[in-house]
């Protein structure tokens, strides 16, 4: 639970809203608001010791001191400015935007503190709302805030200050497009939220001070310049204005605004809180809306850049480097523990798939394997089965008889019976031929003897067929012993 604290300074007033946030929603806890005499013959020195009682004032208001304190610097005091780039860009508008801004800022670029949020993009294009504040004015209001007491964690900028309205009001500004006017003492803001995010956002010179010396017309006559600026570069049509500030509770401010602008005027329905009834609440519309930037998403323009970065955050840290280093601990273990479950799980399917690789293995390749790169040899190596056909078959037989037969010798094959058992290893072979001479049957039986398969010949009898050529009858057993203990060692 924190206690945020929006403050709202101005020449005459300081206000502050009190913001509880929860892990689950916020809720106002309290407005409050300490006259601040203004006298342009006052002191310096004077001058702050009255902001500093008042600022003081609003504190106690409170019932502990906030976490963390919002404020803003005075919109006159920067340059707040919508800036169309290329999309391809967007990852360097950091490095890009200065170089945008210098030729049209009245102070120089180098000395100035640049934010920027994207108020709107399409296919090629986005769209900026930039904000250049010279880095001396920025200093002189944190300086002038740490003299008063409070550290402001942000520092809003002008008008920009309304942006937190969107989260503070929620569904009330969805699918709309507002215009907040808040008339200052001595500058009046002009704002505009669509969609509860702020999208435009200018600082006229002039406020009260013109109302009370009878010069309204001029203030109405910037306001109108502004809007028509306004409509010129974004396209969405204002549906409201909602007054803020020390007019707001003014019916006949409200009528005016509504005459000069065309548009029906309002207040924001802020939440309930003491300090403030009804009709008093809209005037600390501001201070609630720099309390609710702590609860808005999204980018925000904020002033407290480079050496100005608030130190809070880091001191926050090491007021809670305890608790951080609990909860990263937790973290870890979780994720230790995660891990080993995932392992174990892992380490249960590889067991099975290992098993039932094994029981495939031995059924298709005989031997069981227990990896995949194991299988992957036995799969290159083929299967080690018996082979179901016989070893040596009739085919072998007749390949060794056509290969005996000498290549000088004319053969004729009469008859040729081939027997082989279903294994291979025996049998027996006839072959009735016809050749050139008796010393030619001689030669081819001599080459048949020479094949290991081959044994016991039997050599039959010779008789004349025609001139100059002998028939011949000869029987041989098959037996591949050898053959087939070759084929049991190249298994």
């Amino acid at each position: 639970m924190s206690l945020v604290l929006g403050l709202e300074v101005t020449p005459r007033v300081v206000r502050g809203a009190f913001l509880r946030t929860t892990l689950r929603g916020s809720e106002m806890e309290r407005y409050a608001e300490a006259s601040l005499p203004y006298s342009a013959e006052s002191e310096s020195e004077s001058e702050e010791n009255l902001l500093a009682s008042a600022v003081a004032q609003i504190l106690a208001e409170g019932e502990r001191p906030p976490d963390r304190i919002i404020a803003s610097l005075g919109g006159e005091a920067a340059s707040l400015r919508l800036i169309d780039l290329p999309a391809g860009v967007e990852k360097k508008v950091a490095e890009v935007l200065p170089g945008e801004l210098e030729s049209v800022l009245p102070f120089d670029v180098e000395d100035a503190i640049i934010d920027y949020q994207i108020v709107g993009r399409d296919a090629s294009t986005i769209q900026l709302m930039a904000v250049a504040a010279p880095r001396q004015s920025v200093a002189n209001r944190l300086r002038e805030l740490q003299s008063a007491g409070v550290e402001p964690r942000e520092l809003a900028v002008g008008a920009a200050a309304f942006d937190g309205l969107g989260a503070l009001l929620g569904e009330s500004l969805e699918d709309k497009t507002v215009l907040v006017v808040d008339v200052g003492p001595a500058s009046t803001d002009f704002a505009v939220l669509t969609n509860g995010r702020c999208t435009f956002a200018r600082t006229l010179s002039g406020g009260m001070d013109l109302v009370e010396s009878g010069r309204r017309a001029e203030l109405g006559s910037a306001l109108q310049r502004t809007f028509a600026s306004y409509r010129a570069q974004r396209s969405e049509t204002p549906s409201l204005i909602l007054l803020s500030g020390e007019t707001a509770p003014m019916e006949s401010a409200r009528q005016w605004l509504t005459e000069q602008l065309g548009v029906p005027c309002g207040v924001a329905l802020l939440p309930e809180a003491s300090g403030a009834d009804e009709e008093m609440r809209p005037k600390f519309t501001k201070a609630a809306a720099l309390a609710a930037r702590a609860i808005s998403r999204g980018k925000q323009l904020d002033l407290r850049q480079g050496e100005f970065a608030s130190l809070a955050a880091a001191s926050e840290i090491r007021k809670h480097l305890r608790l951080i280093a609990v909860c990263f601990a937790a973290v870890i273990l979780a994720f230790a523990v995660s891990l080993m479950a995932r392992y174990r799980v892992a380490n249960a399917e590889q067991k099975e798939l290992t098993a039932t690789l094994s029981e495939v293995s031995k059924q298709l390749l005989v031997e069981e394997a227990h990896s995949a790169l194991h299988a992957r040899e036995l799969l290159t190596a083929g299967p080690q089965i018996d082979d179901p056909l016989p070893r040596f078959d009739a085919y072998d037989v007749l390949e060794a008889i056509s290969e005996s037969v000498p290549a000088d010798i004319q053969h004729d094959t009469r008859r040729l019976l081939i027997e082989i058992d279903d294994d291979g290893d025996h049998g027996r072979f006839e072959l009735q031929g016809t050749v050139g001479s008796i010393a030619e049957r001689d030669r081819l039986v001599e080459a048949l003897q020479a094949h290991s398969c081959f044994a016991d010949f039997e050599k039959g009898s010779i008789s004349t067929a025609v001139e100059d050529r002998k028939d011949y009858k000869l029987s041989v057993k098959v037996r591949c012993e050898e053959t087939a203990s070759r084929a049991g060692e190249e298994k």
